[in-house]
């Protein structure tokens, strides 16, 4: 049956690869970019922008567009180094570990001619904990003192420990030592919001690209909520302007990997993203370049829809789908792209043991198999421990070009391995799935999770019981109580680390959710754009370092 599916997948490819390659055949890829008098590029996006609100944002797509227009106090490097923004230097740290203070640049202007301060940042962070506000990130902040029970209503917003000693002097009081906590001020849920401009706009502030301030390397430019286009020009009024040559970065949304690469070989972009048969077609070409990146791809598996107990509140009705899928067809055969299969819900690559520097995906094991027969007989269980003969499940992913293949052979998996199982899979805009999600409005829902900050729990705090992220209905005692156990072991990192380990383990033997692939970010890119950074956690694409030869 497999062998049979791959034949299927193959002669479906066929014909758009063929179109693609007559196509491409008398076009180079020369550097079409230079053509322009002013510096321009043109780039891709495979989401659209939610929100430019950052504490109102919660995608990907969001996230990369407000890191080019605004910038926090710290930054990241090409190799995920944590270096000064808004701040002149990293954080002076109290001994005690509770008291960060950080000195902010003078020269640092929003676009409109005014200094950012202090208070930009005060004002940004109690907007995020506000509990009439509801910020989607809120969890972000929980580390700073009394956020927590401002969030809960329990506290004033004026009561957040984070405090102006002067213009350009910041203090965060945190609630107890946070190794990662630098990391998080990365983050754009973080980046300073000018108070004065922003309670002008009102409503407006963030629905488009006039009714923002900016301070990073761009302006934002041509965007309205659904625009499928937008820019990023050049802002002169940021401090460290010269790190980029650029006047505009242009950007359009493409989902479909047959347009983009057409729209590359046209000169209508300067990067294309691969997958599947034309990673594997281009892969010798001068142009192709990869990473692998720190996109978890994993399925969500309810519990409850409208309050109502679905299959999946039996274990072993979890298990069952986790074994019957064969990640390596996914990665090999359908995404071919350097992509990897993936046992646990932590990232491979991502972040080493604070004593030995053992990557932590390497070090907690591959802790999910493919596994038919044993798959068929947990299945077998669940229905007879529920009392069903069949099952039809609502199985929802983004309509990007790589989902449909894949959702395509998951549904093919489950439904010959599992007996009396019937999918129906939708394939969602992006801000659709996240309103079903949020409205726990399926049964199945392909995902991705990537990281918020450098540190093992910006995966595994999503599914922790109070998490604002678990929206499949997963609540595991043992689970939560590790997660607990961990954040009370700052000082000492060694036993966090395994308490850490244990935390996975369980997560992935009750099938809470279910890993699929790590993503790789694989691109055909002009040879003349250099300093486009890609990053392992945050917002991936960073055009701001970029210098067009």
């Amino acid at each position: 049956m497999k062998t049979g599916f791959k034949k299927m997948a193959i002669l479906l490819g066929i014909l758009p690869l063929i179109l693609v390659l007559s196509s491409c055949k008398n076009n180079d890829s020369g550097n079409r970019n230079q053509e322009s008098a002013s510096k321009e590029i043109k780039m891709m996006e495979i989401n659209e922008i939610s929100s430019m609100d950052s504490g109102n944002a919660l995608d990907g797509g969001s996230f990369i567009a407000i890191t080019q227009v605004i910038e926090g106090l710290y930054n990241l490097d090409a190799d995920d180094n944590i270096i000064p923004g808004v701040a002149t230097d990293l954080p002076e740290i109290s001994k005690d570990g509770l008291t960060y203070t950080v000195p902010l640049k003078k020269d640092a202007k929003w676009s409109d001619g005014s200094s950012v301060t202090a208070k930009d940042f005060i004002y940004a962070w109690r907007r995020v904990v506000n509990p009439k506000y509801g910020s989607p990130s809120s969890f972000l902040l929980f580390d700073i003192k009394n956020a927590e029970e401002i969030i809960n209503g329990h506290k004033k917003i004026e009561e957040l420990g984070v405090q102006a000693k002067d213009d350009h002097t910041l203090v965060v009081t945190l609630e107890q030592p946070v190794a990662y906590f630098t990391s998080v001020m990365t983050f754009p849920t973080l980046f300073p919001i000018n108070q004065a401009y922003a309670e002008k706009q009102g409503r407006s502030y963030g629905l488009d690209s006039d009714h923002l301030l900016y301070n990073g390397p761009y302006k934002l430019k041509e965007w309205k909520h659904g625009n499928q286009k937008w820019q990023y020009q050049k802002n002169d009024l940021y401090w460290n302007k010269k790190q980029s040559n650029l006047d505009v970065v242009n950007i359009q949304v493409v989902k479909d990997t047959n347009l983009a690469v057409n729209l590359y070989q046209n000169g209508d972009l300067d990067r294309a993203v691969l997958s599947g048969e034309f990673a594997r077609q281009y892969k010798n070409d001068p142009d192709y370049t990869t990473q692998l990146d720190s996109w978890v791809h994993l399925i969500e598996i309810n519990q409850k829809r409208k309050d109502i107990a679905t299959i999946f509140e039996n274990k072993k009705a979890r298990q069952a789908i986790a074994m019957a899928i064969d990640r390596e067809h996914i990665v090999n055969e359908i995404l071919n792209n350097d992509s990897q299969a993936i046992y646990g819900v932590v990232a491979a690559e991502f972040i080493g043991n604070p004593k030995t520097g053992e990557d932590f995906r390497a070090e907690s094991g591959n802790l999910v198999a493919y596994d038919q027969e044993k798959a068929k007989k947990l299945w077998t269980e669940a229905l007879k421990e529920t009392g069903q003969t069949e099952v039809h499940l609502d199985f929802l992913a983004s309509d990007q070009d790589e989902n449909k293949a894949i959702t395509e052979y998951l549904q093919y998996a489950m439904e010959n391995t599992l007996q009396g199982l019937k999918i129906n899979i939708s394939l969602l805009p992006e801000k659709s799935l996240m309103d079903r999600e949020e409205n726990q409005a399926f049964d199945l829902l392909l995902t991705r999770i990537g990281p918020d900050f450098q540190d093992p729990t910006t995966y595994l705090n999503n599914y922790a019981e109070e998490s604002f992220k678990n929206h499949s209905s997963y609540i595991s005692k043992d689970y939560n109580h590790l997660l607990e156990k961990a954040k009370k072991l700052s000082t000492d990192p060694v036993k966090r680390w395994q308490t850490l380990i244990e935390a996975e383990h369980v997560l992935m033997d009750e099938a809470g959710v279910i890993p699929v692939y790590q993503s790789a970010n694989t691109a055909l890119m002009r040879q003349n754009i250099n300093g486009m950074i890609h990053h392992l956690f945050g917002p991936p694409n960073y055009y701001g370092k970029i210098m067009l030869k």
